[in-house]
């Protein structure tokens, strides 16, 4: 069984990493979540801010073919001016390599090609051979080829084109312009989640656009080199895609920056950097929630060795009256204010109640210690006259019997009659006198009989008094038990009402981060409202704080309550205990009462038969008056004598039964003599335990 000192330790320890991971695993979760949400919007934000970069990239060389179209539509083509306007329009764009336009002859049939650079191909210059030529031939609008290797310049570029056609619907030329991909692989590069991040633009099916390693432009397909991350292929479009837990460890987001051209704006990295700070906040989270178990260990030694102390020393004194060494004398000191001295108060005062009971207990058993010896010398001499009647009834017995056999030879023996009658009127005499002996040792019996069963009916009501007793001590501990049931509930409700400080405490806390972020994205705007989250969030930490205090302290009332909970229960169960010997007592009190009374009625019928045995003497011993007086005529009365000497043969048989009577009587007497006797003893033996 394990102690109530373990017991508050393990409750308080599981109660500490109970609220430990009551408090941070919300925390954590939280963290979690805006860590998710904060990826989330800089990922929007950059991919946002790259799609309107890629668009403004775009933007300016589009515009620029759109209006060259319409220009050498409608002008006078003259080749020396058409190329320097070009080169003009182009010098303050260092992102666009060339601007030209080919018209639909060949450069063999006499066919112009007009290049801002003023390079001029020649004639074994197939126009029709070039993709951006033939597609601006076929369409009617504006597109973006994919990227190539520009032949003057040898740098990597892509074209916006469009062609150009007659009023007539004919064909005549294409209008294009080469972009450096250069500038937009430094656009992109700058676009990041994390510090070790990378972002890529490639083409719908995968293909490099830009990356720091130029061989892999156009080479290498970027899930060919994050296997891993192929199921995204299909994800992207021109909303933001977002993964922060991709196979691998990876992250990922993407968006469709141009739907024209097919790019598509990717960005990867490791998980872990996204997630590095929350790595430190749990690290952090956990080295505390060891520090506050330790703590909260050491804490809970402390006091509940304080508690079990005085407990302790409570325990020791009911076990040493348990173990039948009970000293009612001895006091404890309550050296506390507290639940556990109100117990070792509540101890003293039962152990001086105890101890007026035991005493009363134990001058009763006194008392009944001389009602059994004089009611075993009652008893004894009862027996000693019993047994003397008997040897009288037997001799008296044998004269009649004698006196029958002589009845026939009394013509010849008259002085023998004469001496037997005087003989058994001395013997008449003797019963008589014993028969008187035995009727006074037989009320004095009685007597004692009496004085021994208002002792114990005194006894009763002393039992039946600490029984009362008894019950209303266990009817107090019942009442002090509700008592401290109600604390809990309140205790309880306390605890409640604490945790709703803690989780609105938790909730202002959240207000104040989300009003700061939103702050942050004011910029100037926001400082002011920067301020008032900022004390929002020092009001919320505060608020937490006071409300970690206060569940420390419901959980030391907690405790103390949930230890004088146990100590009522142990005190009911002693109440119990005592009770229950009470009962036990009364009872063995009762069976003596009983057996008094049997041996009263017993006494009551000796009597009876002494009574009759005294007239049957008185009796004989008017015969044998009568004998004597007729002496001189015996011989007339021969006949009489017969008739006399056969009346007093039956009134000896009947004594002889009446005397049968009383030694069993006196047997009874005996018996019941010796289960008081045993009864008072095993009395004497349980209060004997008691020190008074």
């Amino acid at each position: 069984m394990k102690s109530i000192k373990f017991k508050l330790i393990a409750a308080t320890s599981a109660m500490v990493l109970a609220v430990v991971l009551i408090i941070s695993i919300p925390i954590l979760g939280q963290q979690i979540s805006e860590v998710k949400a904060n990826v989330g919007l800089l990922s929007n934000a950059q991919m946002e801010t790259a799609s309107v970069s890629v668009a403004a990239f775009l933007d300016t060389p589009t515009r620029m073919v759109e209006d060259t179209a319409y220009h050498v539509m409608n002008t006078e083509l003259e080749l020396k001016k058409l190329q320097d306007d070009f080169q003009t329009l182009i010098n303050d764009e260092p992102s666009i390599l060339a601007l030209y336009y080919a018209d639909e002859i060949q450069m063999s049939d006499g066919g112009q090609f007009y290049y801002s650079g003023g390079w001029t191909p020649d004639a074994s210059y197939d126009k029709y051979s070039r993709k951006w030529f033939t597609d601006g031939r076929d369409n009617k609008g504006l597109f973006i080829t994919e990227p190539y290797m520009d032949i003057p310049t040898q740098s990597l570029v892509t074209s916006i084109c469009t062609g150009v056609h007659h009023e007539n619907g004919s064909f005549a030329g294409t209008v294009g312009v080469d972009i450096k991909l250069s500038v937009l692989n430094d656009m992109v590069r700058n676009i990041k989640l994390s510090e070790r991040g990378q972002s890529f633009l490639i083409d719908a099916d995968g293909n490099y656009l830009t990356n720091d390693d130029f061989e892999k432009i156009l080479n290498v397909n970027f899930f060919d080199e994050y296997k891993s991350l192929a199921k995204y292929k299909s994800k992207f479009s021109d909303k933001v895609f977002i993964d922060t837990n991709a196979p691998n460890g990876y992250y990922i987001a993407g968006q469709v920056v141009s739907n024209d051209a097919g790019w598509i704006l990717v960005t990867v990295g490791s998980s872990k950097e996204i997630f590095s700070q929350l790595q430190k906040n749990v690290t952090l989270i956990i080295t505390l929630s060891i520090l506050a178990l330790i703590a909260a260990i050491l804490v809970s030694i402390f006091i509940s060795t304080k508690i079990v102390k005085p407990i302790k020393t409570v325990d020791v004194a009911v076990n040493g009256i348990a173990e039948g060494n009970a000293d009612l004398t001895q006091r404890l000191s309550a050296s506390t204010k507290d639940e556990v001295g109100d117990l070792v108060n509540g101890f003293n005062k039962f152990m001086a109640k105890m101890h007026g009971i035991v005493s009363d207990v134990k001058n009763s058993k006194d008392e009944l210690s001389n009602v059994k010896i004089d009611l075993r010398e009652s008893i004894d001499s009862t027996a000693s006259s019993i047994t003397e009647i008997l040897s009288n009834i037997e001799s008296v017995g044998g004269q009649i019997e004698h006196q029958s056999n002589s009845v026939s030879q009394t013509s010849a023996a008259v002085t023998e009659i004469a001496e037997n009658i005087n003989s058994l009127e001395r013997m008449i005499d003797t019963q008589s006198h014993g028969v008187a002996q035995a009727s006074v040792a037989v009320e004095q019996m009685i007597g004692n009989i009496s004085s021994v069963n208002s002792s114990v009916e005194k006894m009763a009501a002393s039992f039946g008094n600490l029984e009362k007793n008894t019950n209303e001590g266990i009817s107090k501990q019942q009442k002090v038990s509700a008592h401290v049931a109600e604390i809990e509930a309140q205790s309880k409700a306390l605890q409640d009402a604490n945790v709703a400080i803690t989780n609105v405490a938790s909730q202002t806390n959240l207000l104040a981060m989300n009003a700061a972020i939103e702050a942050a994205h004011a910029g100037e705007a926001g400082k002011g409202f920067s301020v008032v989250a900022d004390e929002i969030r020092k009001l919320s930490e505060t608020s937490a704080a006071e409300s970690h205090k206060i569940s420390e302290e419901l959980h030391k009332i907690s405790e103390s309550i949930e230890a004088v909970v146990v100590a009522a229960r142990e005190s009911s169960e002693s109440f119990a205990g005592v009770g229950e010997k009470i009962s036990q007592t009364d009872e063995l009190v009762n069976q003596i009462k009983a057996a008094m009374q049997e041996q009263k009625e017993g006494s009551q019928q000796i009597v009876d038969a002494l009574k009759m045995m005294n007239d049957s003497t008185l009796e004989v011993k008017s015969a044998s008056h009568e004998m004597a007086i007729g002496n001189q005529a015996i011989l007339e009365e021969i006949h009489n004598l017969q008739d006399a000497t056969n009346v007093i043969r039956d009134g000896m048989n009947e004594m002889s039964v009446g005397a049968g009577e009383m030694n069993k009587t006196g047997a009874l007497l005996s018996d019941i003599s010796t289960k008081v006797t045993d009864s008072i003893n095993r009395i004497g033996t349980q209060i004997d335990q008691f020190r008074v």
